[in-house]
């Protein structure tokens, strides 16, 4: 029974200890076999364009746009009536007047004769006036002679009401030949100062009425452009308060815009700011003015600036001191920049950006002198990442 019972058991135990003494054999073998010898792993290099920033002073300037506008312009109409005779070569559009140049000049024979007529009536009233005068006196001795005060006589006595309506009939007469001599210089119409036809609206041989138009004209002396500011762009200018005039050292402007496929500049100087705020773009508004826009005074080479055109504007701003002017793809995540080390590793700055626009940062805090700042993309910056400078030169 028992050799039956040992005999049975051991055809268990068989297969049992031959997985056991395999496995350890593939065990010994795995932990006693060569080891392969290690090779240590390549670090990773990123190939980066770098700048060298250096702080200096300087102004921030702001860019703004506008449209150039004549700083008057004025609707010249007849003040008398009647036909023109004679109008000026100049006047058409596009025409240049010097101030007080004769533009029109309407028929003035009519306008003659009442200066005649009023000049008649004016010698017939100082012809009453002297023989009133000579009356009066003759009264005022008269009243002497009788021994009596002269404050006592009464003013019929020494004819003082007729005296009184001659002076008063020679003044009138004064103010009438003034304005007939008045109304005749009005048949010749003139420029109210230098000034561009911008519209012509009458013709030689047309009959005026009081009050007709005869052209549009704008003066010429300078030029007004409206820049739009936001609230952080007065930040960085001075400006002069609403109703206040330009001091003398006035903020610059430079304007430019292109000519005849040619870009020209103009130099215009802040005179004055708009006391209001636009209600849709929340924008304040100052005025440029530019001198000489159609360079009627002569001494420049540049193109006319004509009324109406486009321009953009570089406004001169404050000055600022250590200031880091830098690329604006240099930034990231708007407060950040990278910079090479010495060691030609990758060092993530937290910078402070006072002000950027459409290509340029400015940066106050944050960076040295001599800093190597990468203004190349790196796709995932890792700090102290190995970099190499040269490799990222075009």
């Amino acid at each position: 029974m028992k050799s039956r019972l040992w005999q049975k058991s051991r055809q268990w135990l068989l297969p049992f200890l031959i997985i056991a003494v395999g496995s350890a054999a593939t065990a010994a073998m795995i932990m006693f076999r060569p080891q392969p010898p290690s090779t240590p792993t390549a670090e990773r290099v990123v190939p980066v364009q770098t700048l060298t920033v250096i702080s200096r002073d300087m102004n921030i300037n702001i860019n703004s746009q506008g449209t150039v506008a004549p700083r008057t312009q004025t609707t010249i109409v007849a003040e008398v009536s009647g036909r023109v005779i004679s109008v000026s070569d100049k006047l058409v559009t596009g025409g240049f007047f010097s101030a007080g140049e004769v533009m029109l000049v309407i028929d003035p024979a009519d306008y003659e004769v009442a200066v005649e007529q009023a000049r008649a009536n004016l010698l017939t009233a100082e012809a009453q006036l002297a023989q009133q005068q000579a009356q009066a006196d003759q009264a005022a001795r008269e009243w002497d002679l009788s021994g009596r005060p002269r404050e006592n006589a009464p003013v019929l006595a020494l004819r003082t009401p007729f005296l009184r309506e001659a002076e008063a009939r020679v003044l009138y007469s004064e103010s009438e030949l003034s304005r007939a001599q008045r109304q005749l210089d009005r048949t010749t119409v003139r420029a109210p100062y230098d000034a561009l036809v911008r519209e012509k609206s009458a013709e030689i041989g047309q009959y005026l009425g009081t009050g007709a138009q005869i052209a549009n004209l704008f003066a010429t002396d300078y030029a007004e452009i409206r820049l739009p500011l936001s609230d952080s762009d007065r930040r960085w200018l001075t400006l002069p308060e609403p109703g206040q005039l330009a001091p003398v050292n006035a903020t610059q402007v430079t304007l430019h815009t292109t000519v005849a496929g040619k870009k020209h500049r103009w130099q215009a100087e802040i005179v004055r700011t708009e006391g209001v705020v636009d209600s849709n773009s929340r924008m304040h508004y100052a005025v440029a003015r530019v001198v000489d826009p159609y360079g009627m005074q002569g001494g420049s080479d540049l193109p006319p600036l004509p009324a109406g055109s486009f321009v953009n504007a570089e406004i001169e701003g404050n000055r600022i001191t250590g200031v880091f002017d830098i690329p604006l793809e240099a930034l990231r995540n708007g407060d950040q920049v990278l910079v090479m080390d010495m060691e030609q590793r990758l060092r993530q700055r937290q910078v402070n950006v006072i002000r950027s626009d459409a290509n340029r940062v400015y940066i106050n805090d944050g960076l040295n002198d001599n800093d190597r700042v990468i203004v190349s993309p790196v796709p995932i910056p890792i700090e102290g990442m190995r970099v190499n400078p040269d490799a990222g030169q075009s």
